[in-house]
């Protein structure tokens, strides 16, 4: 949890902006207030390279080297000949990036780290993590951020600095009203609506926010709540506070007001369904949750229990579970299934600060708690039960084997049967279960070989939502860190599975290590059963030669293929090779006479070793009933063993053929 703003006076209603990725709340207090969470860049404190003399300390603000002191952000300890460590001082913190991009670590990105007082390892030995090309990142004792790159490492420490400012993230926008309790914005993120107690609900221009600046679209309410904004018909909802209490409808253009609902208890929180069928509403004065039927007027209480329940949000686009904030005592926020009428509420955040009254989503993961004094963002990672990676193709990962080969064989029942010791090849779909994952609260996975990200890059098809068919293509590729979006539910893709199409040729022929990791939101990594495989690479060809046929030791013509003899005795041989360079392929060698069958056999290549086939005949035994003269046809065909785990790749087979002609 990180707290984002303190001493309000009294944040009630929210929405996420996200096109400028701010909070937007009202205050009790008569404020329209404003949280940047990224804040934008306000100055260049300092910047340059510098020398970190051994035993000294840097001041992160004005870039001086001074004796150690706790008035200084980073010390370069020595403790011995060989013994180091950067240690933040005071109030610093700190975190070790690696070898990155410098360039690419922005102030935007220096705020989603996470800062510690824990030292880096800085030992003149293997385990030194600051080694040149290194990048750490200070928050300084005043609040500001510092990047630093290592340049040359030793006793005395080179590196290269810049020390960012960053501007306030809470503000007030507007000011002057009288109770506010909610606010709407439109999707362009331009105009609000808000809520007064008093009875008003309000138009307001974002640009010029002030209570003298809006516009009153209709008054008259009984201590309006939350509101619900219809901006495709113009309209907007709104419940109020009483017992009875109503649900009402208000046409934003002539401020007519229509009652949708009577007789709710204490309604405070309200949301629709995007398809305006059904409303939720939160009554305190029956700690519950009711859905009203907006084409019938009924209502039925799904949720109960609740303690002094407030505004409503969607926890997802799949509007099947509710976030509600519950007030003091409680002081949390739970999740409520609404496709369930008991069973169906559990804790989502314990231990808010008191009298929460709003919850957001900013991205799965990562919510932002509106309370009496103070807004806080929340980061969930979640435990998942059972793997998310699912395998490659058709072969679960737990039927790859430790060798990195394929091995079906052990479930024989399952329809798509590889043979046994199978090694991949070609481009490998890697899948994982985008829906499980989605739910799960994780937005971003990363698939990595030997530990280095992919960047692999395919297109997908995307169901068109009007006509049914999957006819809008999406590029799918990773970010600049290695970070695949996992698919939002409110597309449907028809490679449900796909999170990966992973181009082996890029790969060494040899064993490598498979793993798909998951991250939240704020791209903290969430443990997950499973998730890593070894895999055999394979992408060789295979290798089938013919030589010409011979007659007493005497090659065929290569051009005509006739073998002359004089005596039915002579001895006909065929040699041929059928070979892979690590033993995958097995390989079919046949005789054809005229139409017919003459000769056949077929097997595996053996690891390290060719297959040396050899046939020799008489010219009699090859006559047979033939009248003195035949026509036959040998060929060779060797068949890669190499899957991609959808099926055999036959790119990797080798061929060879030779007809050649008996007669005297």
């Amino acid at each position: 949890m990180k707290t984002l703003a303190t001493a309000l006076a009294g944040a009630i209603g929210s929405r996420y902006l996200k096109n400028t990725n701010k909070l937007l709340f009202v205050e009790w207090g008569g404020f329209i207030s404003k949280i940047d969470l990224v804040r934008p860049l306000a100055a260049i404190v300092s910047q340059g390279t510098a020398t970190i003399k051994g035993t000294w300390a840097f001041d992160c603000e004005t870039g001086t080297i001074t004796a150690p002191d706790i008035a200084r952000d980073i010390w370069w300890e020595q403790m011995t000949a060989t013994e180091r460590k950067m240690v933040p001082q005071g109030t610093a913190e700190i975190v070790n990036l690696g070898a990155v991009n410098f360039n690419s670590v922005t102030p935007a990105s220096l705020q989603s780290y996470d800062y510690t007082t824990t030292p880096i390892n800085g030992n003149n030995n293997a385990s030194n993590k600051l080694v040149a090309g290194d990048v750490f990142c200070v928050k300084t004792r005043e609040g500001n951020y510092c990047k630093l790159k290592v340049v040359t490492y030793g006793y005395d420490l080179v590196v290269k600095w810049v020390t960012y400012k960053l501007a306030p993230a809470y503000a007030h926008i507007g000011t002057g009203y009288t109770q506010l309790e909610d606010i709407a914005v439109t999707s362009d993120e331009s105009t609000a609506y808000v809520t007064e107690r008093g009875g008003n609900l309000l138009k307001v221009n974002l640009a010029n926010a002030n209570r003298p600046a809006a516009t009153v679209i209709a008054s008259g309410l009984i201590a309006p709540q939350q509101l619900w904004l219809d901006q495709a018909h113009n309209r907007a909802y709104v419940v109020e506070y009483a017992n009875p209490g109503r649900l009402m409808r208000v046409d934003l253009a002539s401020g007519a007001k229509t009652i949708i609902f009577s007789g709710l208890n204490f309604p405070v929180g309200l949301t629709l369904t995007s398809d305006l069928a059904f409303a939720y509403v939160s009554e305190q004065g029956l700690s519950g949750i009711s859905r009203i039927d907006l084409s019938t007027g009924t209502k039925i209480i799904i949720a109960t229990g609740l303690t002094n329940p407030f505004m409503l949000t969607w926890a997802d686009t799949s509007e099947t579970r509710l976030l509600v904030p519950e007030r003091d005592p409680a002081n949390r926020i739970s999740l409520v299934d609404v496709t369930r009428t008991s069973g169906n509420v559990t804790p989502f955040i314990s231990g808010t600060a008191p009298r929460p009254s709003s919850i957001t989503v900013v991205q799965p993961g990562i919510y932002c708690v509106c309370c009496d004094a103070q807004v806080a963002e929340y980061f969930l990672t979640v435990t998942v039960s059972g793997s998310l990676y699912k395998g490659v193709g058709y072969v679960p990962w737990n039927l790859i084997n430790v060798a990195g080969k394929a091995d079906t064989t052990t479930q024989p029942a399952y329809p798509f049967q590889f043979p046994k010791n199978s090694p991949f090849g070609g481009t490998l779909p890697i899948l994982i279960d985008h829906r499980r994952t989605w739910d799960a609260g994780i937005v971003y996975y990363k698939v990595l070989i030997d530990g280095a990200a992919r960047f692999d890059t395919w297109n997908d098809l995307v169901m068109n939502p009007v006509n049914g068919k999957y006819e809008i293509i999406e590029l799918q590729s990773a970010d600049a860190s290695g970070f695949y979006k996992v698919h939002n539910p409110s597309k449907v893709y028809y490679n449900s599975d796909l999170g990966c199409l992973l181009n082996s040729l890029s790969l060494t022929n040899s064993l490598h290590q498979l793993k798909v990791e998951f991250y939240n939101a704020a791209h903290v990594l969430v443990p997950v059963m499973g998730g890593a495989n070894a895999l055999l690479i394979n992408n060789q060809p295979c290798v089938a030669s013919l030589d010409l046929p011979t007659l007493d030791g005497n090659p065929a013509d290569p051009n005509c293929g006739y073998l002359k003899y004089v005596a039915v005795g002579s001895s006909v041989a065929l040699h041929w090779v059928a070979s892979h360079p690590q033993g995958f392929g097995t390989y079919s060698f046949v005789i054809i006479k005229g139409a017919n069958g003459f000769y056949g056999e077929s097997g595996a290549i053996a690891p390290g070793t060719s297959h040396i086939g050899n046939f020799t005949k008489t010219v009699g035994d090859m006559l047979g009933a033939c009248p003195g003269v035949a026509a036959f046809a040998e060929s060779l065909y060797v068949y890669s063993t190499v899957i991609n785990g959808v099926g055999r790749q036959s790119q990797y087979d080798a061929s060879a053929g030779i007809a050649f002609c008996l007669a005297k």
